[in-house]
């Protein structure tokens, strides 16, 4: 029997490509599985940036009104398990391997992704778990995720931005039809996009889902929710989520039956914590903020937290990012925000920018160290004062990394 660990090996080499977007390898699997013929209400979320704060809101608040929900989403910043889990408990080693195993006794020679074979054991837990919502989190796009084999009950499009242009298009014309995909006929698609492309519209039309749009079937203002069944609710404070992603989520239970809006579950809210998303620590006298964003979208919505909220003291970068992401206009999103620059070296990505390339696009003069994360933080660390801010920035690993360092060197910034 193979450990998690041995699974996770094999899965990462066992399929050619990393990405290979299709439904038809894995829909057979799952049929092969029963997993399609088993009915579990499901929320589905794609969009650019903001999925994952949406499946938060969801998930907390379905917990809190008593059902058991399964959650699935990607990538995992420290361990596989955070990807898949039930009433907020991530699946243990043995339930993963269980489940790896049972995809393996059913997809006979069908080759299946790393993302492909992950969807199909949380969809086969979910079941085994008899939750009563599963909330799933779209990998890549939409249409073609794996996810998609699913007929979500509601989904959720949460913005369209300009990111994984090689699978998904050129323009955010094509990107939302794919993100689009997932919308069902007769079931209802929550846009949070304010700016839709008429793709979109268009899409959901032909495929006869019943589209709710941001500032036209619902809207947000001043941290009041008005939605579309005319309901007023006074959105939650949580940390570091976008108040038209919260909202989203609240009018995807309304649609759903089970929007609940007594003050206590919508303040059980507020204490749901979700890394990686503008999250704002003080470590030993330094504001230190972590922020998983990686796209050209992501990044403004950081610098915008950063301008009306500045640091006392100077602000430095640590930057990492993957090769095929809008390096230049992510570079641009952040002009005139740091004092300095720092560049993370992330070791055995094949997708991530090398240093070398990151120094010449930011400018020789700007950057001051470069290397991994360890080292560059140290060196971060000697040059701090209290009331500098230090910002971990540009992709999920990156942020996981820093993550590590924080838990290892608690007393950074201690002797700054």
């Amino acid at each position: 029997m193979l450990s998690l660990p041995e699974w996770l090996e094999r899965l990462e080499s066992q399929h050619p490509t990393e990405i290979d977007l299709g439904l038809e390898r894995v829909s057979a699997v799952a049929g092969a599985m029963g997993l399609l013929d088993h009915k579990i209400h499901t929320f589905s979320v794609a969009g650019t940036n903001g999925k994952g704060s949406v499946v938060c809101v969801l998930d907390h608040a379905l917990r809190h009104a008593g059902f058991n929900v399964g959650v699935y989403t990607s990538p995992h910043f420290h361990r596989f398990n955070e990807r898949i889990c039930l009433n907020g408990r991530e699946a243990e080693d043995s339930e993963l391997v269980m489940a790896f195993e049972a995809v393996e006794r059913y997809r006979g020679s069908v080759s299946l992704t790393y993302f492909e074979f992950s969807t199909l054991a949380a969809l086969w837990l979910f079941r085994e778990w008899s939750v009563d919502h599963q909330v799933l989190e779209v990998g890549l796009g939409g249409r073609l995720d794996a996810v998609n084999i699913v007929d979500a009950d509601v989904s959720v499009v949460t913005s369209i931005g300009l990111d994984h242009m090689d699978w998904l298009g050129s323009d955010r014309a094509q990107i939302a039809i794919e993100k689009a995909g997932i919308a069902r006929s007769n079931k209802f698609c929550v846009v949070a996009e304010a700016d839709p492309p008429t793709t979109l519209v268009d899409t959901l039309r032909t495929v006869g889902a019943k589209g709710l749009f941001i500032n036209d079937d619902w809207h947000v203002h001043k941290g009041l929710l008005t939605t579309a069944g005319k309901r007023a609710v006074e959105l939650p404070k949580m940390k570091g989520l976008r108040a038209s992603n919260i909202a989203a989520a609240l009018q995807s239970l309304e649609v759903a039956g089970l929007l609940s809006a007594d003050e206590e579950v919508l303040g059980q809210l507020e204490t749901a914590y979700l890394p990686g998303r503008l999250d704002s620590q003080d470590v030993g006298g330094l504001n230190v903020v972590l922020d998983v964003a990686h796209n050209t979208e992501s990044v403004l919505a950081l610098a915008e937290f950063l301008k009306a909220n500045p640091a006392p003291g100077a602000t430095r970068a640590i930057f990492g990012v993957m090769g095929d992401k809008p390096i230049h206009d992510m570079l641009r999103a952040c002009e005139g925000l740091f004092k300095e620059w720092n560049v993370v070296e992330l070791k055995d990505v094949p997708r991530a920018a090398l240093p070398s390339r990151l120094i010449a696009m930011i400018g020789d003069e700007k950057v001051v160290s470069s290397g991994e994360i360890v080292d560059v933080w140290a060196d971060v660390a000697k040059r701090s004062r209290t009331g500098d801010r230090v910002v971990i920035f540009g992709s999920f690993l990156t942020v996981a990394e820093g993550y590590t360092v924080l838990a290892n060197q608690a007393s950074f910034g201690e002797s700054a």
